[in-house]
Formats: structure tokens, sequence, C-alpha cells
């Protein structure tokens, strides 16, 4: 298994549990001496790290075994993009590299990793330049915080460079799951796992754009949505909210990019996708911004964050492109005196001081004296949170921003100085 993050080890770990013998690669040391110590760097419900370790199944290293002690290699690195959504390669030509310099006639090898149409194909040529080897095309596609759960459970999109080698790589994740779908060829499966995050993202950013909207006619978008799906199904859609994450974003321009690099008409759909989602979080702070400069009395800014990483719901400790970070990162360039504490259940605190916040073990001693709370995630410990018991804690005047809508039913209920509004939902509310 080359990589170890989210995608490598989930499947590691996964495939160890189902009795196959895995070898983690991994040149972070860091990472290494945290899994030698049987610690998941990765917050994943059912992720049994010291089962596989004490059973003998998984082992971890930072050099590639060669081919003759194995039998598939699978390639699970990171893909970023830059500013402008061009796909950085490096990690994943440096791992083929180095898989070909140890590969013998015969072995496989599993690209995990999300890539450009076309990519894989480039990388099996070089393969071959050192052994007679195949390649596997089988994308990951499951959901951060619920990442064992899915892979036992979703199908498995398969395609490879021969026959044969499709029936390896379906022998192997039939371990995982029954369901296996073969598709014709490398580029379909590539496209297959970018068409679905970037189809999702779409959802994401249809849903937030109709927000915006509510908000500024004054009404409320959960109650469209509601209404528009109450015995009509074609019109289903997604909650609104702030999205993030490392995966819907990155996919979203490689699939775009990639309309250029074959020859197609730039998509202006998923530019425009793309836009209304970057948009998003300083859209917000512009918001916040004006509500405080109308308030009289308001204070220097003291926000109190609650929520940090990228989502809350299924749970995860993964901040990387948090869009509450980013709505932080916005007001900082608003309001040199502005303070921020943070609260999230799941972010470890020093990496929430490296964000250069003052972290909290407790919602409650986050909020104390804040004139600001962004709830930035839809963490079960925030859905819970009575906003009676929020705003008694907060200066006056004050302001409760709720970026998921959690508690916009209740909003009615609050008193004193401390005034609601949340994403997607109608006018601000003031306080009875």
């Amino acid at each position: 298994m080359i990589g170890l993050g989210y995608v490598g080890l989930t499947l590691a770990v996964t495939l160890a549990a189902q009795g196959r013998r895995v070898i983690g690669v991994e040149r972070n040391q860091a990472v290494r001496k945290q899994l030698a110590r049987k610690e998941p760097h990765v917050r994943e419900a059912g992720l049994d790290l010291a089962g596989a370790i004490d059973g003998g199944l998984f082992t971890v290293t930072d050099t590639v075994p060669p081919g003759r002690d194995v039998e598939v290699y699978i390639v699970c690195v990171g893909t970023p993009v830059d500013d402008d959504g061009t796909p950085d390669l490096r990690q994943v030509e440096g791992a083929t590299r180095s898989v070909a310099d140890m590969a013998v006639d015969g072995n496989l090898v599993i690209l995990r990793s999300t890539v450009p149409v076309g990519t894989s194909r480039r990388l099996l040529a070089e393969l071959r330049t050192h052994a007679d080897v195949e390649l596997a095309v089988c994308p990951e596609r499951t959901v951060q915080g619920i990442a064992v759960q899915e892979l036992l459970s979703l199908p498995q999109i398969v395609s490879a460079s021969s026959p044969r080698a499709v029936e390896r790589a379906a022998a192997l994740f039939r371990v995982l799951t029954p369901s296996i779908v073969e598709v014709s060829d490398l580029e379909t499966a590539e496209l297959v796992k970018l068409a679905c995050n970037a189809y999702r993202y779409s959802l994401f950013a249809f849903a937030n754009e109709l927000a915006r909207l509510c908000q500024s006619v004054g009404v409320s978008a959960r109650e469209v949505r509601d209404a528009a799906a109450t015995g009509y199904e074609r019109a289903a859609m997604p909650f609104a909210g702030p999205v993030g994450g490392s995966c819907l974003p990155k996919d979203t321009a490689i699939l775009s990019q990639a309309f250029l690099d074959h020859g197609a008409p730039a998509s202006e759909l998923l530019s425009g996708v793309r836009t209304a989602h970057r948009r998003t979080p300083e859209q917000v702070a512009d918001e916040l911004t004006e509500h405080v400069r109308c308030t009289a009395g308001f204070g220097p800014l003291a926000v109190a964050l609650l929520g940090v990483a990228f989502k809350g719901h299924p749970e995860t400790d993964d901040e990387r492109s948090s869009p509450a970070v980013e709505i932080v990162a916005h007001l900082r360039a608003r309001h040199a005196d502005l303070t921020v504490r943070s609260h999230d259940p799941s972010v470890p605190e020093h990496r929430q001081r490296v964000l250069g916040y003052e972290p909290y073990a407790e919602a409650k001693e986050a909020v104390e004296g804040a004139n600001l709370v962004i709830i930035g995630t839809n963490h079960r410990v925030y859905t819970q949170l009575s906003l009676h018991w929020l705003t008694e804690r907060m200066a006056s005047p004050g302001l409760v921003y709720d970026a998921w809508a959690l508690h916009s039913r209740a909003a009615a209920e609050l008193r004193g100085r401390v005034r609601y509004l949340a994403f997607g939902e109608g006018q601000l509310v003031r306080p009875a």
C-alpha cells in the first residue's frame, strides 16, 4: 500500500481485517512513528489499527518492497491541485517510479489515487519499461469518517490493462464487497471517479446559491427545499451549507481541466460551480462584517469558532479546506484586532493552535465572553446545543452565525442583545 493517508490507511487496515497481509509504505516519519504506537493519524469510525498490527497482518515501512515479496502494489498517494486547478502529479509519478524500480514480471499495480483522464495509461507505459506488469484503475469513492463502513458496502469500480488483470483486481476487492462494477477501459474508470465528485459538488453549489437568494428575499431555504421535495422526488436537493474538504473541489477542478486537455470546449458549468463555492466564505465574512459595523456598541471582534473541521457529519478531524477556517481568515483580513477561541471535538488542539486559535476542550468555555459565535460544522455536539444556553454566555451585543442553520427554528427564543443569522434562512433574527 503506497501512501498511508485517509485513502491508503483505511484500505490497508480493512484488508488486514479480512485476513490479507498488507505492507504499508509511508515516507512521512512522524506518521510512521504514530502508526507504530498503534495510533491512527486519521479519525475513522471502525478503524482497528491495533488489531491489524497485533494480528501480524499489517506492517509499516518507508521503502517499497521488492516485487518478489508482493503480489499487488496499490498506489494511494495524493494528487492535489494548485490555485488555478492544475493537478500536481509528482506524488503519483514518484510512487509509480518507485514501484517500477522494484516490480517483477507478473505483478499487478492498482491505481487508487484520483488522476486526470489519460494518466493511468501513461503510467502503465512507464511501468512496463521495467517489467511485464499489469495496471488496474480502482478508484476510491468513500466518504471521510465512514470509509471503513463504505469499503465493505459500496460497489467497486474496476478496469485494467487486460481481462486477466481485471479478474485479479476484482478478486482482491471481493474480499471487501460483493459488488464489482467492471468498466471497459482505464479512461472510463478515471472519469467515473471525477464525475461522481463533480456531480455532488455541483448539487451542493446549486443548494447554496439558492440559499443565498432565499436569504436576500427573506425566506427559508430549508422550507423551500423541503416543500419542493415533498411527494416530488425529482426535486430532492441537499441541505445548504458551506462545502469544503480536499476531494470535491480538487476532483471538480481536475474534471474541468479535462475538457481543455482533450479538445472539448471549456465547461462553463463546472467553472461556475467552482466559483460559487470559492466565493461563499468571503461573502459570509463580508456579511458578518457589515452586521458588526451596523451594530452600536459592538466591541473588538472576539470570535468563538465551533467546528474547525471541514464537516461535522460524518465526523472527521480533517481541517483541510475547511469553510469555517476560511471564513475566519477573511474576517482576520478585515479586523486586525480579532481574536479566535475554538472548539472541535474531533480536531486535536495542537492543530487548532497552528491555525492561530486558542482551543478549548468544552464549547461553553470557548463561547464565554465572545461577541461573535460561528457554528461552523454540523457536528452532533452543535446540533444539541441550546441557543438560549449559548447566548447567555456571550457578550452583548453579540451575533450567532449558524453556517448550517442548525438552530433556525429556535431563533425566535432569543432574548437580550444577541442576534442570530443562519445561512440561507431569511433575514437577521433579532431578540424578542
